[in-house]
């Protein structure tokens, strides 16, 4: 309630800039271990291996160079170790804090919203979503420096070694990322749409769980399972399509690839390229092309990764865009004396956005002391009216107020501390007896909850377990009967 900054994907990881700065730069220390390895391979063969060579089978120089290999191995593996640690850490820590602000954003929002937003789109957000965005940080600090940096540096690096074989590195190479961003532009569409049947899906799930008796008090069990397939399939669809997609990436990224091997080895085995390129140097450039199909590959992964995470963070975004139309005040609660005014409704409508109100020109005063009873059909607007007192929904019109206070300017958590409701419908939390009691008293003594379980009649089959309100309470509160979940419910108000 308290939360009223602008919140974003990109502004809850800005706590995490240096890592995500840290990261790829370790990254780049790897790159360029790797980009050095071929050229000492190449000078070891030219030089140490081949007729001719400046030092031929002079095994020092040979042994010296290969130490040399085996520390940049090392400091190469120490840099991946390291990025691995904190890449992992930080999108583990973000996930926790954005799942968090998801959840913290959820609860500010009024209850007409939350229903219109939809439980199965907002428990999306904090499984499926999180998770997309957390793996897109993940594969952003592994993956950003080192592919684009490898692929660049072997272009560069082949060059050095022999322009033409440069050239045959370079057009490869930008075929291979032609491809890549082909992908990279029509998939983040196809991602959001995935999402969106997603969501549907588990909108069924919750649908026929929650209202399993409905459907089968109506034998509606067939046509649920088909309405169930065809969302599905809609599903499976779409997700072959981008599968579909993502396929085209490994098969022409390979063929371009080894077409320019074949190209380097054949020009050179014909004497076609410079007398530059040696052996070695055959061999370096071989290298690096492996190197940079390698880093190509990546970098798909990368691209399927941050497509995932684009998508869901526009959805949390907007999500997060979202602004409570109960606004909280700091106003504190004045004490009201027995008889006074304790809550007015004045000229109150409610709409839920058809052109006839729920709730049309109400005017009641209740005094402090009184008991009230509200009569009516079913869809009169009772449990519409109960909302509205403790700002769980604000009037379209008219106003409401709590002494001499509109509740609009009152403290909004010290305004509910005023109020215990027993809702229509059960809700319980998964723990034991107690823990459900004290949700309005976390300090409730036992004689406090014996005397609320003794006045709402609950003690009489409390009293029959063996661990008394320890008793534990399954999600929804299942292992009890109707009666015992109101009764439950009254002692808990109580």
């Amino acid at each position: 309630m308290k939360n009223n900054k602008k919140l974003s994907c990109l502004g809850i990881l800005k706590k995490y800039s240096f890592k995500v700065i840290a990261a790829p730069i370790l990254k780049g220390v790897e790159v360029i271990c790797e980009l050095l390895v071929p050229f000492l391979v190449r000078a070891v063969i030219d030089n140490g291996l081949t007729d001719g060579g400046s030092n031929f089978h002079d095994s020092s120089y040979i042994i010296s160079i290969c130490l040399i290999v085996l520390a940049l191995a090392f400091a190469g593996f120490f840099a991946t170790m390291v990025t691995q640690y904190i890449s992992s850490k930080t999108s583990t820590s973000y996930s926790y804090d954005l799942k968090r602000e998801i959840y913290s954003h959820l609860n500010t929002l009024s209850i007409s919203q939350v229903e219109e937003f939809g439980k199965s789109k907002a428990l999306n957000l904090l499984t499926s979503d999180a998770i997309s965005v957390q793996n897109g940080v993940f594969m952003f600090m592994r993956l950003l420096v080192r592919a684009p940096f490898l692929v660049v540096g072997s272009i560069v690096c082949s060059f050095l070694i022999s322009p033409l074989a440069g050239l045959i590195v370079l057009i490869s190479l930008l075929l291979c990322a032609g491809v890549i961003f082909l992908v990279i532009y029509l998939t983040p569409k196809q991602y959001s749409e995935l999402q969106k049947h997603l969501d549907c899906l588990n909108g069924f799930g919750d649908d026929n769980i929650v209202g399993g008796r409905v459907i089968r008090a109506f034998n509606k069990e067939e046509e649920e399972i088909d309405s169930f397939k065809k969302e599905t399939n809609k599903y499976r669809k779409q997700a072959i399509l981008i599968s579909k997609i993502n396929a085209f990436i490994n098969p022409l990224t390979f063929a371009f690839v080894n077409l320019a091997i074949v190209l380097i080895i054949y020009i050179g085995a014909k004497d076609g390229l410079s007398s530059s390129l040696s052996i070695g140097g055959i061999v370096a450039i071989m290298s690096f092309l492996t190197q940079s199909l390698a880093a190509l590959i990546m970098f798909t992964r990368l691209v399927t990764s941050l497509s995932k995470a684009f998508a869901s963070k526009k959805r949390v975004d907007d999500f997060f865009a979202l602004e409570s139309n109960i606004v909280p005040s700091t106003k504190a609660i004045e004490e009201i004396q027995e008889g006074e005014s304790l809550l007015t409704l004045k000229d109150v409508c409610v709409s839920f956005g058809g052109e006839t109100n729920a709730l049309d020109n109400i005017n009641l005063t209740i005094k402090k002391g009184e008991t009230i009873g509200l009569i009516g059909g079913t869809g009169s607007g009772k449990s519409t009216l109960i909302s509205l007192l403790n700002r769980f929904r604000d009037p379209s019109k008219g106003a409401v107020y709590f002494g001499h206070d509109n509740e609009k300017d009152l403290n909004l958590e010290q305004l509910r501390s005023q109020f215990a409701i027993v809702f229509q419908k059960p809700e319980f939390f998964k723990g034991t007896i107690e823990s459900n009691l004290k949700l309005g008293n976390p300090n409730a003594s036992k004689e406090e909850i014996e005397e609320a379980l003794s006045l709402s009649l609950s003690m009489e089959f409390v009293s029959r377990y063996k661990d008394y309100y320890q008793h534990e309470v399954e999600e929804n509160g299942t292992n009890f009967s109707g009666g015992q979940k109101q009764r439950l419910l009254i002692a808990r108000a109580l």
